[in-house]
């Protein structure tokens, strides 16, 4: 803890207690920088004051590793508050306007991250102190329903739903990292009617009975100010950021009711940009546009062949196919939402999923008949597909040949093309390319793999070694938690752990005093950053058409014949003495493995490890 030394200049702003620091406050460095991270909007110092003020705390004016760590700049200046200068770390979005930010907003855009702590990390820099010493009526009203994990009181185990608004919207201090989960897993446990209305009571919350005149006007500049400015930015962030009602009528009509209830606060700065995100919702447009921020680093010539009108498979190189499949599937991947993540919902069949908007009425998504299935998914569900279909292009395009000498290129050639997605950081596309390798039909190839040389089988036995099963995939995790980016990772990971989370920890707790299971949700809500954090930043590749074209147009031909894929094999190499039939359970890629997240591998012998199935059945 610091102690406020005097100095000239303007004064930082105590967000905690509503007014500015005064000399004698102690308060957290880690709490002072995320002052200096955060556009408060009514905070209007000059930087290189604020700044200074806060480098006075420190001890002998020595700058703080963590603030050298994030800042580019010398501590006359913060770096990532003004748009003109460059955000905190490389690696965040630029954005145009950091004036026009909510709170929430502004942190996401800017929290430095890492696979494993993220959002340790964000609460502490983001988690401010609570000011013990405030007066009766501007206590909380819901702290008897809402259960800490310990005595610091700052991370939440069970609330109710009118305590967790209360946190999400409270008056005393902004939880970045709470926010964020709140927003990320709401529909697990509050749909967004209910929730809505919730916030429209915080918003027009009336004052306690009884307050002298002076008690009433505090009131109203230290509470009920700051939690209506807090339940509009929390509006505006879930309506930018984290919308996941279902493309209905009935949503329309939920958004019209929204739109009725804000419209007379339009001269609210704030609240008029609700507004305006209201209005795009309701004409059917997507207002956060996702996408993966390129890195800094120079874009590789594509390995292209000389006769680009007739590509031959093996004429092309192993890495310019790893490159192609990468932007493929890095498309598939950004795509993916975090509702799609939740309450297993990758396993539900389109019967259960509630009557969508007729297609005339969406913009967003294309109804022409050349569309394909891949694209007419959910991003979960696309990339469920696209793996299977890259495990079946593996198996068809091996035993389409019947020359032995042919079919050992193609598996020298996929065994390349896995090596070099792993070279990518494309975790996703190797598993499927080694999955379709240790399938039954192509395994069980003996007299074909016998001819595959050491150094091919030695490159394949190593890729299946880190995308092991055991020990809940020990290695792959290692491998992607040094993985800088950018890296696609494997889906069957993160769709095993949130449903043993789903499946294995209770919502609520028992009766008779049953309360919302928050705990659950920092968990879903961890796994989710993780995936976030894998999206944030995209591949500085050169799409070639020519070659995508190919790929695609042989991936989407793949049929996935299991059994036919099967007598196929058969064919080739007749079963050898002791071998024994396989079942449509054993054969399948589709059919096996992680089988909409619950985890299983197939046994590819005494030769070859065994190896995740990267395809998650579609039924």
């Amino acid at each position: 803890m610091a102690q406020v030394e005097p100095c000239d200049g303007p004064a930082l702003l105590n967000v905690e207690m509503m007014r500015p620091i005064r000399v004698g406050d102690k308060i957290d460095k880690c709490w002072a920088m995320s002052e200096l991270v955060r556009p408060w909007p009514y905070l209007v110092q000059d930087i290189r004051e604020v700044t200074h003020n806060v480098h006075s705390m420190w001890a002998g004016g020595v700058p703080d590793p963590w603030f050298q760590r994030y800042t580019r700049f010398p501590l006359t200046r913060a770096a990532g508050v003004t748009p003109d200068i460059n955000p905190l770390l490389p690696q965040a979005r630029r954005l145009a306007s950091a004036a026009s930010l909510s709170d929430l907003d502004y942190a996401r855009n800017n929290t430095p991250t890492t696979m494993s702590s993220s959002s340790q990390h964000a609460r502490k820099w983001s988690t401010m102190p609570i000011d013990t010493n405030a007066a009766p009526f501007l206590s909380l009203d819901y702290e008897d329903e809402v259960v800490y994990e310990d005595d610091q009181r700052q991370t939440i185990k069970h609330a109710s739903i009118c305590g967790l608004v209360e946190q999400l919207t409270r008056h005393d201090r902004l939880d970045v990292s709470f926010n964020e989960t709140f927003l990320m897993t709401y529909p697990t446990f509050v749909c967004g009617r209910e929730l809505f209305e919730i916030l429209l009571q915080r918003l027009n919350m009336p004052p306690p009975p009884g307050l002298s005149d002076s008690d009433l006007s505090r009131w109203t500049e230290q509470k009920q100010k700051t939690v209506r400015f807090r339940v509009i930015n929390i509006l505006k962030t879930w309506l930018e950021r984290y919308w996941m009602e279902p493309p209905t009528e009935s949503t329309m009509d939920f958004l019209r009711h929204i739109h009725a209830h804000v419209q007379p606060l339009a001269n609210v700065p704030t609240a008029s940009q609700l507004i305006t995100i209201i209005e795009h919702r309701l004409k059917g447009q997507d207002i956060l546009k996702r996408y993966m921020t390129p890195p800094n680093s120079t874009v590789p010539k594509p390995l292209t062949p000389r006769n680009m009108k007739k590509l031959k498979f093996l004429d092309l190189d192993p890495m310019e196919i790893a490159r192609q499949l990468t932007i493929i599937e890095s498309r598939l991947f950004a795509r993916i939402k975090p509702t799609e993540c939740l309450n297993k919902s990758w396993q539900k069949k389109d019967t259960d999923r509630p009557p969508s908007i007729p297609p005339s009425r969406r913009t967003s998504i294309s109804t022409t008949s050349s569309t394909s299935s891949i694209e007419r998914t959910t991003g979960v569900n696309a990339t469920i597909l696209h793996s299977n279909q890259l495990a079946n292009w593996v198996g068809e395009m091996i035993l389409a040949h019947d020359e032995m000498k042919k079919r050992v290129s193609m598996i020298k050639q996929f065994v390349n093309i896995a090596d070099n997605c792993r070279s990518l950081n494309n975790f996703a596309t190797m598993m499927s390319l080694i999955s379709g390798l240790a399938t039954s039909p192509i395994y069980r190839l003996h007299r074909t793999w016998t001819q595959v040389s050491p150094k091919t089988r030695k490159l394949l036995e190593d890729m299946q070694s880190l995308m092991s099963s055991d020990k809940n995939f020990i290695k792959y995790r290692e491998k992607l938690r040094a993985a800088g980016p950018p890296r696609i990772p494997f889906l069957g990971t993160y769709l095993t752990d949130l449903t043993f989370i789903e499946d294995g920890i209770p919502s609520h707790t028992p009766p008779p005093n049953v309360m919302i299971n928050f705990s659950k949700r920092i968990k879903v809500a961890d796994i989710l950053r993780e995936i976030e954090s894998c999206q944030a930043v995209g591949y500085s590749l050169l799409p070639v058409p020519e070659i995508q074209e190919f790929i695609v147009r042989n991936v989407q031909a793949a049929g996935g014949d299991v059994e036919g894929m099967y007598e196929r094999s058969l064919a080739l190499e007749p079963r050898m003495a002791g071998e024994e039939k396989m079942n449509m359970g054993q054969l399948g890629v589709g059919m096996v493995g992680m089988n909409m997240g619950r985890g299983g591998y197939i046994s590819t012998g005494s030769h070859m490890s065994s190896v995740v199935i990267a395809s998650m059945a579609m039924r």
